[in-house]
């Protein structure tokens, strides 16, 4: 018996030495093959992993672009609105102290375009910008080009006169332009990475057909004309190749040599160029291919000595730890994915200097509110408000202080609104809470807590350590039936606000 458990033993040692010895030997061929198959598309791989990275924050940089002519023009809409209180405050003095008090107020806003004319006459009698050959007045149809054309306009009539004031997207663009060029030479990115911009003038190509216009590795030479006749190391025409191919598909990659940043070394470069035709900018970056095809091959190796320790376990072993790193991934990756997916929606739907929610987040509680309303017939107070003489504490204390001001006040009314209810940065000072079913008898209550918690906040300039205190003007509206949607709620409540700013500022005006 004993014998016969000797040779079964001894039987499955042998079984299990020619399996492994099996396994080994597929496993180290496979190995082979893995790492010469790894070894030719690691470099493909790694390059279409950069060009993703390229093309992504290139598109980036447009949405901030974008992104920074709304927040201009909205910013030039709340100044205007400012400007309008004024005239309105001023209607009331006689014609020559209006006509004064307003000319004084609009040389404080040197980026507004103004023209003021009599009612009766439409003789224009202060223009800060010449547009009329005389001052006939400005006809029915040029106001109306002005107003087309200008992404901020107002008019403003008196009892004796009549005001239009305006933005025009030149004075946007410039600024927009000139904070691009801030923002790309900020940038910091490793292996010599870097955006630039380049602004064509004639698409048809030629000598002088674009202007560089950000350059972060020659910025001796912003402001240099290009030609499409310039070549590369190679004899390549890179500006060419780039026009061609924005000007038949909008973007495109490309090849050429560079030298790299503080470097004489000249290298490959695969970039990724595309074209923002309101400015008719070709927005570029790009990354050298030597720097590539060193990590592709250091990669390889290592993943190639790896894969051949990993084949030299025996099967049982491999088993266990494929076992147990399957359970590990499975937790790590639910772990990864919960907080990745609070990092991502707090980066979507979170103001990053309040930490309030921000006007996309803003918009999906609105929605969601207003189907529930649909659905249930139970409402919602929308409350509209903003900082009184916000662009005051700005210019007095300067922006930094404008922003603690911002963080604390968003503070103080998320400690004092309930829990269900939903505080939102509308944009600049101007913020939104979505209460639902706040009774109609409770708005005036829960809205008066609001205005004396807030009143109660102080700050000091850093130049006079003066104690200031901040008030807000509240608009309150709801949902009616007759409501397309949640933005006619949202209109009511921000014309509301303007009424409590008319009426005197800190104070409720509800509009249900």
């Amino acid at each position: 018996m004993d014998n016969i458990r000797n040779k079964y033993r001894n039987l499955i040692i042998v079984a299990l030495v020619v399996l492994g010895l099996a396994i080994s030997f597929v496993y180290n061929v496979a190995a082979d093959q893995m790492g010469k198959t790894y070894q030719g598309s690691a470099r493909e791989s790694i390059v279409e992993v950069k060009k993703s990275f390229l093309k992504d924050t290139v598109n980036n940089v447009i949405l901030r672009i974008e992104r920074k002519q709304n927040e201009q023009v909205e910013w030039y809409k709340h100044l205007a609105e400012d400007i309008k209180i004024s005239l309105e405050n001023y209607n009331g003095s006689s014609g020559e102290m209006f006509l004064s008090l307003s000319m004084e107020r609009f040389q404080s806003s040197d980026d507004f375009s103004v023209f003021i004319a009599e009612r009766q006459t439409q003789t224009i009698i202060y223009s800060s910008t010449a547009i009329a050959d005389d001052n006939s007045g400005l006809s029915f149809d040029e106001i109306q080009a002005i107003e087309a054309a200008s992404p901020v306009f107002f008019r403003f009539e008196s009892e004796e006169y009549s005001i239009v004031f305006y933005v025009t997207k030149e004075v946007i663009d410039e600024q927009v332009k000139a904070w691009v060029h801030d923002e790309i030479h900020s940038y910091r990115f490793s292996n010599d990475i870097y955006i630039w911009v380049n602004e064509v003038i004639d698409y048809n190509g030629g000598d002088r057909y674009a202007i560089r216009r950000i350059h972060p590795n020659l910025k001796d030479t912003e402001g240099m004309y290009l030609s499409t006749d310039m070549t590369d190391i190679a004899g390549n025409h890179p500006y060419l190749t780039e026009l061609e191919g924005v000007r038949q598909d909008g973007e495109l990659f490309f090849n050429y040599y560079f030298k790299k940043n503080n470097s004489d070394v000249i290298s490959e470069k695969i970039t990724y160029a595309k074209l923002y035709e309101e400015y008719d900018w070709i927005i570029a970056m790009g990354v050298h291919l030597d720097d590539v095809r060193a990590y592709a091959d250091q990669t390889a190796l290592q993943s190639e000595r790896n894969i051949k320790n990993i084949m030299l376990a025996v099967a049982g072993t491999t088993a266990f730890l494929t076992a147990v790193a399957l359970i590990f991934v499975s937790l790590l990756e639910k772990w990864y994915f919960k907080n990745t997916s609070k990092v991502l929606s707090d980066e979507i739907y979170r103001d990053s200097l309040t930490m309030a929610y921000n006007r996309r987040g803003a918009e999906n509680h609105l929605k969601s509110a207003f189907s529930a309303y649909k659905i249930t017939d139970r409402n919602a107070a929308i409350i509209m408000l903003d900082i009184d003489d916000f662009k005051k504490i700005n210019d007095e204390c300067g922006h930094d202080k404008g922003d603690f001001v911002l963080k604390q006040t968003a503070e103080l009314l998320n400690r004092h609104i309930r829990s269900t209810d939903f505080l939102c940065r509308w944009g600049g000072d101007e913020f939104l809470i979505i209460c639902h079913g706040l009774k109609e008898d409770d708005v005036i209550p829960f809205t008066d807590k609001l205005l004396s918690v807030v009143s109660e906040l102080a700050f000091e300039c850093s130049d006079d350590k003066k104690k200031r205190c901040i008030t807000i003007s509240m608009g309150v509206s709801g949902f009616i039936n007759m409501d397309p949607d949640f933005s006619s709620a949202v209109i009511r409540a921000d014309k509301a606000l303007y009424r409590s700013k008319a009426r005197g500022k800190n104070r409720v005006t509800v509009e249900l």
